[in-house]
């Protein structure tokens, strides 16, 4: 019988070694028994590539990517990346604990975004694959790196489920002090494959009754604002390409203990049948639909040589509050050696019925 991934360009892994900053990156390829393949790269922990069937039992990608160590640095450093030590934007680039003012490194005009230029977007995990299922990655955070205060040791595992769920669970320990922490996985995805096609025609839900509102500048104000009678109200599923471009951040309703693993939204494409549901016991959700996506001065070339564009994925983000520790109103994630910061999302994969 003839392979069913031999008509997709699989990523190569000879094509991501290399050398960043003094550390070797590598690719590596997780697989179950039903097909699914997961492509994640060392730098910045970033899923590439993602294969599942559609309605009919077609393998196809589903995560936009890069097919090159040289491409992932050339293009969106967000791109399947792994966020840290802090998800989203803090205003000003600083804020204050205990009475000390931190000053953070400016990378979104005088904002910090993902954790400023050092964050973990830009650096290379430790890497280990445990087995074809799972691959197991390290990563320190430190004051001096990154501003932050607090030495935390971050250990995050990527795991494929003979269900075809992608779950990325993640510890960070504080080794020495305490401070606030946020992580995330930014994979872009299409469920009708990164090519020439936007995310228009997905439906997405979102189990979320009020969003976080923000500024001109997409920074978190403290304030929620109730999704009754919003146009970005996605309670019940909506073709994207009928609501306005999305980069909020949705305070997912808790019904039951508020660190339990809970469904967060859910995304399908009638084209494919694929479907999408995140289930995290984050408490908040990022939905993103790239719209500035490839929007720079050089072409942003991924796989196969896509050109990525605006709408080309979408984005869907579990985490902690942004800009919280500015944020007096919002619960402030502080991460201290007595307080242990874990998390667990899952990306279930399917078809429609």
């Amino acid at each position: 019988m003839a392979n069913p991934h031999e008509t997709l360009a699989l990523l190569d892994p000879a094509r991501f070694v290399g050398e960043v900053e003094g550390r070797p990156t590598a690719l590596y390829r997780l697989r179950n028994a039903r097909g699914m393949v997961v492509a994640i790269t060392s730098l910045g922990a970033k899923v590439l590539q993602i294969v599942v069937p559609d309605r009919h039992g077609v393998p196809g990608d589903v995560a936009l990517g890069y097919e090159s160590l040289e491409a992932v640095l050339a293009g969106a450093p967000s791109m399947g990346a792994f966020i840290g030590r802090y998800a989203g934007r803090i205003a000003q680039a600083r804020f204050t604990l205990d009475g000390v003012e931190h000053h953070l490194m400016a990378n979104a005009g005088p904002h910090c975004l993902h954790g400023g230029p050092r964050g973990t977007r830009h650096r290379v995990f430790e890497a280990r694959q445990t087995s074809d299922h799972t691959l197991e990655l390290q990563h320190r955070f430190t004051p001096a790196d990154d501003g932050f205060p607090g030495t935390l040791d971050l250990r995050l595992s990527y795991h494929l489920s003979e269900r075809n769920e992608l779950v990325i669970e993640h510890e960070a320990t504080a080794i020495e002090g305490s401070g606030p922490a946020s992580f995330t996985s930014h994979v872009f995805f299409n469920l009708d494959g990164p090519g020439h096609t936007t995310i228009d025609d997905h439906r997405l839900e979102v189990q979320a009754s009020h969003l976080l509102a923000t500024d001109a500048d997409h920074i978190a104000t403290g304030e929620r604002t109730a999704l009754q009678g919003h146009p970005l109200d996605l309670r019940t599923a909506q073709r994207l390409g009928d609501v306005p471009d999305i980069d909020h951040a949705y305070q997912i309703d808790t019904l039951h203990q508020p660190a339990s693993l809970r469904l967060c939204a859910r995304a399908s494409s009638p084209a494919s049948g694929r479907t999408l549901e995140v289930w995290s016991t984050e408490p908040v959700l990022q939905v993103y639909t790239a719209g500035q996506l490839g929007n720079g001065t050089a072409p942003d070339v991924g796989k196969q040589g896509v050109h990525h564009r605006p709408r080309a994925g979408l984005c869907l983000e579990p985490q902690q509050y942004p800009n919280a520790p500015n944020c007096p109103a919002f619960p402030l994630n502080r991460v201290a050696p007595e307080r242990p910061y874990r998390a667990r999302t899952e990306f279930r994969f399917g078809v429609v019925g």
